[in-house]
């Protein structure tokens, strides 16, 4: 997926893939990276995310990178979050204030991000990421994300597996090859959960699916 495809979903508001409240397997598994107190998160393709709001009320600074600046923007304002905007090389910033303090989304390109922005990131949190890109993209995601964060780095990747054959992505089904293909060399994988069945499809049951796998992961940064 181009990033103009992204950009008129935002601009047009078919954000399906947008939730309502914190994910679910984020507030049972998070506690499983064992992080210290404030640990600095980074989200990747955050969108207006409520697990941002969560991941900060639970301690974390947070550092997220989204394409678009509406659903930035819409983030702050629609959880009435005071914040200041400025420029800064390849992103526009937008950081909290107050109340909010903590929280620094950047738009732009996840592909312009260096180890230079993540430096003080101990942990990230993938939910949306990996399932938004197709395959190609994908590889490119997962290898600019391993060189981008330090050794010892942490995260929390959540994946959906399907029948391809049935619905066309996004979300993109990620298999479990698929992901011990792409982060294998470069993170420890340990898969925390792994969910299956038809009551896991939710709206996209709309779009022909008749069951769905989830898979939950810590990732550590290897070397």
């Amino acid at each position: 997926m181009q990033a103009e495809y992204w950009l008129s979903k935002w601009s047009e508001d078919k954000i399906g893939f947008h939730q309502d409240t914190a994910n679910k397997r984020l507030q049972k598994y998070w506690a499983s990276l064992e992080l210290s107190e404030g640990a600095p998160v980074f989200v990747p393709l955050c969108g207006k995310s409520l697990d941002i709001l969560w991941l900060h009320q639970s301690g974390h600074p947070v550092l997220g990178v989204e394409l678009s600046e509406k659903a930035v923007k819409s983030f702050f304002e629609e959880n009435a979050l005071p914040y200041e905007r400025r420029e800064e090389q390849a992103f526009i910033v937008y950081s909290g204030t107050g109340q909010a303090q903590g929280i620094d989304l950047l738009v732009g390109d996840f592909f312009a991000l260096t180890p230079n922005h993540l430096a003080q990131c101990h942990a990230f949190y993938d939910r949306a990421a990996m399932i938004a890109l197709e395959e190609d993209m994908r590889a490119r995601y997962t290898g600019h994300l391993a060189q981008s964060v330090a050794t010892g780095t942490k995260g929390l990747l959540l994946t959906i597996a399907y029948d391809q054959s049935r619905m066309a992505g996004p979300p993109f089904s990620v298999s479990d090859q698929n992901v011990q293909a792409l982060h294998g060399n470069d993170f420890d994988l340990v898969e925390l959960a792994h969910y299956s069945g038809p009551e896991r499809l939710g709206n996209l049951a709309e779009r022909g699916l008749e069951t769905l796998d989830e898979r939950v992961y810590l990732l550590t940064r290897n070397r």
